[in-house]
């Protein structure tokens, strides 16, 4: 009785070990461009959604599951063009002609699926 008591125990100790980290990494961190409030679950979309239109994986900004590590160029690029639509989107007219939409204002636009854009020569 003591020896599954003890097993018991153990195994919740462990678990919850375990899981903390877990937890703890999914939290959002070093945001520094998207709102610091942002939900998880819109986070992960929007970087789905970056990864989709660019045509990458987490791993061209991210260091492996380390997602507040700033060691990669890609990253401040990709804070960079962030940065860049918000701005287009705000300012739309000063950056296109009046049958622009905002929503067709996103990284595809110039990515086209390709993690570096072809030159746009018109």
């Amino acid at each position: 009785m003591r020896l599954k008591l003890a097993s018991s125990l153990l195994s919740v100790a462990v678990l919850t070990t375990l899981a903390a980290p877990l937890q703890a990494a999914s939290e959002p961190k070093n945001l520094q461009v998207l709102d610091k409030n942002i939900s998880k679950d819109d986070l992960k979309r929007m970087m789905e959604g970056f990864a989709a239109q660019l045509g990458v994986k987490c791993t061209f900004c991210h260091v492996g599951e380390q997602y507040e590590k700033d060691d990669r160029k890609q990253k401040s690029d990709a804070r960079r063009m962030i940065r860049l639509v918000f701005d287009m989107k705000a300012k739309k007219a000063d950056y296109f002609k009046a049958t622009v939409k905002e929503n067709a204002i996103q990284c595809a636009m110039c990515h086209r699926g390709k993690a570096q854009p072809e030159a746009f020569i018109p």
